[in-house]
């Protein structure tokens, strides 16, 4: 597999086609304005495209006339990789990438593609306002500004990010509290992403955020808006709804991760079969125990949840310790002093 410069991507381009028609990401990657990797299985006439974005890889191209390049791609796509692929490479999953513990996510693809969209504004709560994402708000420097940084991250640039870029938060108490942005932008077309702090979720702060983003958009001619979301998060799925947007296909994404991003997304079943399963796969792939932790976690065993963690931080997980205190699927554990030892432990072991 070859690695093309961007001044090369074209000769991707056939190939991701259809991939990029769901994926707005790929094409903002092969314009160059988001962060990415691009690459093909031979310079002239390629049969195989492997496109990285962040933890995001997509792969295209014909797997029967590219035997020869499944070591290489084996190589590039790492086990972390969250990956979309084009159907006919289902069956060789296996010989392509090294996680053969991935199971499939059900995703939806909602969008708004053209017109003024069915949203409306939506009235905040008394102390809660609305601010553009913009130099105005950087210079402003709220707390919670992190949140604008990574999104800037995933761009080629901070200028390129304020030139194109679209998105509004909500403030509170001079921080920021919600937001919703274009994660990547690509002509006319763009997708969007949402998230709010947890102790600030069902007050309608994501809603005002997305409305105003989506108003925004149409305003400045990105009117062809996408939304992506795991088919299980119901919450992410009213918010696009409520702004107009309509569900335009599902497709499915390959990971070690739970399918689901908030509590009471999956059914208890569902996370007992999850943390089974997450758990056999550790004893291979060592890093799966911290989603297995969250598994467990949700399926309300914390003590199971609880060994996880201790194996996973006893073994030499080289994670951070913060990234348990965030762990959206773990934070019925936050107060437990078991918990909060094994924090420690891996702040120890980090060095941090």
């Amino acid at each position: 597999m070859f690695e093309l410069e961007q001044r090369a991507y074209p000769a991707a381009h056939r190939l991701l086609n259809d991939l990029s028609s769901t994926h707005a990401a790929i094409a903002a990657v092969l314009d160059g304005t988001i962060d990415g990797q691009v690459w093909v299985d031979r310079i002239s006439d390629p049969r195989v495209a492997l496109v990285a974005n962040g933890d995001a890889y997509f792969l295209a191209g014909s797997p029967d006339q590219a035997a020869r390049s499944f070591p290489e791609l084996k190589r590039l796509m790492p086990e972390w990789a969250y990956v979309f692929i084009e159907d006919r490479w289902q069956d060789y999953l296996g010989e392509i990438w090294s996680n053969p513990f991935a199971l499939p996510h059900p995703r939806i693809r909602l969008g708004l593609l053209g017109g003024p969209g069915g949203g409306m504004a939506v009235v905040l709560p008394d102390g809660f306002t609305l601010a553009p994402i913009d130099q105005a708000l950087l210079d402003l420097g709220p707390g919670n500004l992190d949140t604008v940084a990574d999104l800037m991250e995933r761009w080629r640039s901070s200028g390129l990010f304020l030139e194109k870029a679209i998105g509004f938060c909500v403030l509170h108490d001079g921080c920021i509290v919600s937001h919703c942005a274009t994660d990547s932008v690509s002509g006319d077309r763009c997708e969007l992403g949402v998230g709010t702090e947890p102790t600030y979720r069902r007050l309608g702060l994501g809603k005002a955020a997305a409305a105003a983003t989506v108003a925004e958009c149409v305003r400045r001619g990105v009117n062809r808006i996408e939304w992506h979301t795991h088919a299980s998060n119901r919450g992410s799925i009213a918010i696009a709804r409520a702004c107009g947007l309509e569900e335009l296909d599902r497709h499915m994404a390959y990971s070690g991760n739970l399918p689901a991003e908030n509590v009471g997304d999956l059914d208890v079943s569902s996370c007992r079969a999850w943390a089974q399963h997450l758990e056999r796969a550790s004893d291979q792939i060592g890093w799966y125990r911290f989603h297995a932790a969250g598994a467990w976690t949700l399926a309300g065993e914390h003590e199971r949840a609880l060994e996880n963690l201790r194996l996973l931080v006893d073994r030499g997980w080289e994670g951070e310790a913060e990234w348990l205190e965030s762990y959206w699927a773990i934070q019925a554990l936050v107060r437990d002093p078991q918990f909060e030892a094994i924090v420690e432990r891996q702040r120890a072991a980090s060095g941090g």
